[in-house]
């Protein structure tokens, strides 16, 4: 079956002053096997750094705090670099599998032969 990823800004954090520079995103993953998303479901968070050297409120492209989305965010280039290089989708599609299919125990318990 297949396993889908959502994507969503859970924070941010901002320049301690009047201009509302974001410099941090947390961003979470939530991973989910459609064969059985009660128990195939799992999340993680990615935190990222954004460069607010030389940002201000009149630098090209800026857009204010109380202006912008979802969207908007996930596309600024950091952040989409870095989710694409991050490996929380691949470790969560990991665990996925090893529910779906546990690896065989190296050891195992054996009645006595008594």
């Amino acid at each position: 079956m297949a396993i889908t990823h959502t994507q969503t800004v859970t924070g941010l954090t901002i320049v301690n002053n009047s201009d509302n520079i974001v410099s941090e995103v947390t961003v979470q993953t939530v991973s989910v096997d459609d064969s059985d998303p009660t128990t195939l479901t799992i999340q993680g968070d990615d935190t990222i750094g954004i460069t607010t050297e030389g940002v201000t409120t009149s630098t090209s492209g800026f857009v204010s705090y109380g202006s912008l989305t979802q969207s908007t965010i996930l596309n600024w280039t950091e952040v989409s670099n870095y989710l694409a290089s991050s490996n929380t989708k691949i470790n969560q599609e990991a665990w996925i599998e090893s529910v779906k299919t546990p690896p065989t125990p190296s050891h195992v318990q054996k009645d006595l032969p008594f």
